[in-house]
Formats: structure tokens, C-alpha cells, sequence
């Protein structure tokens, strides 16, 4: 894939992008779930567990791919947190972005 990609089998849609200038890894990519309004992705945003933490970089990155992009999500899942829900507030707050 190049920057997009989109699966479906008729009922569920997938969603591929590429994240731009990611410093994790120039391939990354994350998933969105377009009817689900959720965003899956690895690596970009592992969850805070300190509010006192200073903001990562790759929080901030995913942020403004999400924003470019324009994508209607409510909740992240983060591969290496699995079963864990994550709101978009906490991506909000983890990069130091109000979300609007």
C-alpha cells in the first residue's frame, strides 16, 4: 500500500493509512474502523500510566495524522494494551493536544 488502503467484505469496512513522518518506523501504519469510530495502532500511542510524563513524540505524531486526515474515531485500541479501552481524551492529553 502507498498512503491508503481499504478492506471490506460487504458489511465491515477497514481502513489502512500510512503515519507520516512517524520516527518509530517509516512503514508504520494503523487501522481505522470507520463504523466502529475506532483507530487500531501499534507502537505510536502506548498509554500513559504517569500523568507527570512529558509528552512523547509519537503521541503527537499520531495526533496529527488523525487530524490530517479528518477521522471520525471515539476510542483507540493500542496492539500492546489489548483489552484495554482507551478514549480519544487519552490520546488528547497524553500528546498535550485539546483535541479540537
Amino acid at each position: 500500500m502507498t498512503e491508503k488502503k481499504v478492506l471490506t467484505d460487504g458489511n465491515h469496512v477497514v481502513e489502512l493509512y500510512h503515519v507520516k513522518n512517524s520516527t518509530h518506523n517509516d512503514g508504520m501504519i494503523f487501522a481505522y474502523l470507520p463504523r466502529e469510530k475506532v483507530i487500531v495502532e501499534a507502537d505510536e500511542f502506548n498509554v500513559v500510566a504517569n500523568p507527570n510524563t512529558p509528552v512523547n513524540p509519537y503521541h503527537v505524531n499520531l495526533v496529527e495524522n488523525l487530524e490530517r486526515l479528518n477521522l471520525d474515531y471515539d476510542r483507540i485500541i493500542p496492539i500492546h494494551y489489548p483489552g484495554r479501552r482507551v478514549e480519544k481524551a487519552e490520546l488528547m492529553k497524553a500528546s498535550g493536544s485539546s483535541g479540537d
